[in-house]
């Protein structure tokens, strides 16, 4: 590239923010104040995403008496709780090849348990009333080429066998009835087993439910370090301790407080583009008519879907 060529191009980032599309949202609400001094309570947990609020909301719905605080590093859902596709699946194994390859002969329990959890979820968004755009709209894996098609042919089959409803195959035909595109040759459609939401929105309803509830939410407060304390456990922090009589970890990926699980996990980054809005011809053109999530067949993990 060309020396002006290359200023232009850098000239054209000049107010770039480097923020997820999700959280740049003027709805965001504020963070909570930082911990300061020490607090004793039942449950302490670890972690501000998904993990970590909806252990306390479950600590909380189960006993209401219990005291339960919740510490975040940064904000909460700044992570990958707010930065991801906002495909919501039902699958506890990444996907029914994966579960098939690993646990064959637990699939079917596996495949059932997913399903219950998906259902559960959509329950406490609806009786919360969290506005997270929340819809089942279902999964399409694309074949893009023709080997593709014919292992998505299989997979359909071996569905069938195992008595794992909800699939459906689709010929180039009926895919191009869900989605217009030339490049597709077919499809797996998972009707239930996926819905697409606002994940930012999800984690900040999740949030307000929670400090409904009673639990106590200290943001900007990273837990440094985990000790045994009389017959609890403290947890140390820039400004304070949490003395409490269970803790539980929602960190995810980021080092354990328990050192000998941290060699266990491994980060995986991917990235999302975002298109300009589309005019209501621009959509039309694509047809891609009932808003389900698309996959692609291979190995790049590339996903596409409609925000609201």
């Amino acid at each position: 590239m060309a020396p002006y060529a290359m200023r232009e191009s850098a000239r054209s980032l000049s107010d770039a923010r480097p923020v997820s599309y999700w959280l740049d949202d003027p709805g965001k609400p504020v963070a909570r104040p930082a911990l300061t001094g020490d607090e004793r309570c039942d449950l302490l947990v670890v972690g501000g995403g998904y993990s970590g609020l909806w252990t306390a909301l479950i600590a909380k719905e189960r006993d209401p008496g219990r005291d339960v605080v919740l510490i975040e590093g940064d904000e909460a859902g700044w992570a990958a709780s707010g930065r991801n596709g906002g495909f919501c699946a039902a699958s506890l194994t990444h996907g029914l090849a994966n579960g098939l390859e690993r646990w064959p002969d637990e699939i079917g329990k596996l495949e059932a348990l997913g399903a219950r959890n998906l259902d559960a979820i959509e329950e406490t968004v609806t009786r919360h009333s969290i506005d997270c755009e929340f819809e089942r709209t279902g999964e399409i894996d694309v074949a893009t080429e023709p080997h593709q098609l014919d292992e998505l042919r299989e997979w359909h089959a071996r569905t069938e066998e195992l008595g794992l409803g909800g699939f459906e195959f689709l010929d180039r035909e009926r895919m191009r009835g869900e989605v217009d595109s030339p490049t597709f040759l077919g499809g797996l459609l998972d009707r239930r087993g996926v819905a697409m939401l606002h994940p930012a929105k999800l984690v900040w309803g999740l949030k307000e439910v929670c400090l409904g509830l009673g639990v106590r939410i200290f943001e900007h407060t990273p837990g440094l370090e985990l000790a045994r304390s009389g017959a609890g456990t403290a947890v140390r922090t820039p400004y304070g301790r949490v003395f409490a009589r269970d803790v539980a970890l929602g960190t995810n990926i980021f080092p354990s407080l328990v050192k000998r699980v941290r060699p266990y996990t491994v980060p995986v980054y991917d990235y999302a583009l975002m298109t300009e809005p589309l005019t209501a011809d621009q959509l039309a053109s694509v047809g891609w008519r009932n808003r389900q999530g698309l996959g692609d067949s291979a190995n790049q993990f590339h996903y596409f879907r409609l925000s609201a």
